[in-house]
């Protein structure tokens, strides 16, 4: 892979991430503040890629001023995420939810107040990443993709704990999220769409384990709630099981349909 085409890639990258920092710092907008978590993590996973060379570079540790960024965004987002599970199985106003609330304006207006701080934070350490980023060979991006495939797969065999399902799903996205970048040049097949099934289905495992621990909080008492989603995350749970059988294989094997078949 030229490496123009790396920091082209990284270049476009980091702009969508400031830009989307100077959004939610002019207009407070949660959605603003989720894209630029999302560029955290694209820019993470591009980073623990050009580190998993032959050289340590430890490049992903040079993205640790943005990072704290993105865990005092994370305050926000979970209040945010909490008031919207409230909302959407209808629970009444409490003490707790009034507090989350409380907690979401109170640090989204301090993280405001410091939007100078961290667009000089995100300055600095573009600065420092772009001088450093190496080249990635061709040979090791695919066989990367390949390691991480077979982790993965080892990852999701049926008696592993559930708590592994979170770190399983988080190893796919990062191969997602760089996969626009290796594509031209990956010469293992990579089937995005059945690994964004995959992703996505352990996402809402996820979620409704969020969900249960919430309600089941002594502080929201919502019991009956906590057990319906224990029904529905069982039965995710089972949608998973059939999803993930003969990962590997599923994961790095792409048909080409027909003409006449793709809409």
């Amino acid at each position: 892979m030229k490496k123009k085409d790396q920091l082209s890639y990284f270049r476009h990258e980091w702009a969508k991430l400031k830009a989307d920092l100077k959004t939610f710092d002019k207009k407070g907008k949660q959605e603003a503040l989720h894209r630029f978590r999302v560029q955290v993590k694209k820019l993470r996973a591009f980073l623990v890629l050009a580190d998993s060379g032959e050289n340590v570079h430890k490049l992903e540790k040079q993205l640790k001023p943005v990072r704290k960024i993105f865990k005092a965004g994370g305050v926000i987002r979970n209040a945010y995420m909490t008031l919207e599970l409230s909302k959407e199985y209808q629970q009444r106003p409490s003490a707790f939810m009034r507090g989350q609330r409380r907690l979401m304006k109170e640090s989204a207006a301090l993280f405001r107040s410091a939007s100078a701080k961290h667009l000089a934070r995100v300055r600095q350490t573009r600065r420092r990443l772009k001088k450093a980023v190496p080249r990635f060979s061709n040979v090791h991006i695919s066989m990367y993709y390949q390691q991480q495939l077979e982790e993965i797969a080892l990852c999701l065999k049926p008696r592993r704990s559930e708590a592994s399902l979170h770190d399983c799903r988080k190893q796919i996205k990062m191969l997602i999220y760089n996969y626009p970048l290796v594509k031209p040049v990956l010469s293992l097949a990579f089937n995005e769409v059945y690994l964004e099934q995959v992703q996505t289905a352990i996402g809402d495992w996820h979620d409704k384990q969020v969900a249960i621990e919430l309600f089941s909080s002594e502080e929201v008492g919502a019991a009956p709630v906590a057990e319906s989603l224990k029904k529905e995350q069982t039965q995710l749970k089972t949608k998973i099981r059939g999803l993930v059988k003969d990962f590997y294989n599923r994961a790095t094997t792409v048909v080409d349909l027909p003409l006449n078949q793709i809409d």
